[in-house]
């Protein structure tokens, strides 16, 4: 916001725009021209970029909505039992039968995960290997997996 004076009066700044080279020597009427050109360019650029990453956001929704038309039984069987959710360890117990290959998760046997101490260790182990730092570069499809690990 422009600063106000003490009457409350906002003080405008210089308006860059070819009516302003008007009286200039013709040096400085080129330097404001081409400052213009200059913004107008980089305005025109910015516009573009942001519309280029609204439609990849908008290209990467379809995608998912895709994947989740796919996957969500499959994601709901695992996770649900008659109409509730499965227990913790029994979620982490199956885990690798819903992840995809190569998601860096070795499976867990349910005596293994016994103890609330080595649940804890085990979950947080899953959370990092479905976080999303860690999937942000895979296919839609393993990406919707990591994002809907409930467990």
């Amino acid at each position: 916001p422009a600063p106000a004076t003490s009457k409350g009066a906002k003080i405008q700044g210089t308006k860059l725009d070819s009516s302003s080279t008007i009286g200039k020597s013709p040096e400085v009427a080129q330097a404001v021209n081409k400052r213009i050109q200059d913004m107008k360019e980089s305005q025109d650029k910015a516009l573009k970029e942001v519309r280029e990453r609204e439609a990849k956001a908008q290209r990467e929704k379809a995608e998912e909505d895709e994947v989740r038309k796919k996957l969500e039984p499959k994601i709901k069987a695992w996770s649900e039992e008659h109409g509730k959710k499965k227990q913790l360890r029994a979620l982490l117990g199956t885990l690798h039968t819903i992840l995809w290959p190569g998601a860096n998760w070795k499976p867990v046997s349910i005596g293994d995960i016994l103890d609330d101490s080595k649940v804890k260790k085990f979950y947080h182990k899953a959370s990092r290997v479905v976080h999303p730092d860690k999937t942000h570069n895979l296919d839609p499809e393993k990406r919707f997996l990591a994002k809907t690990h409930n467990l």
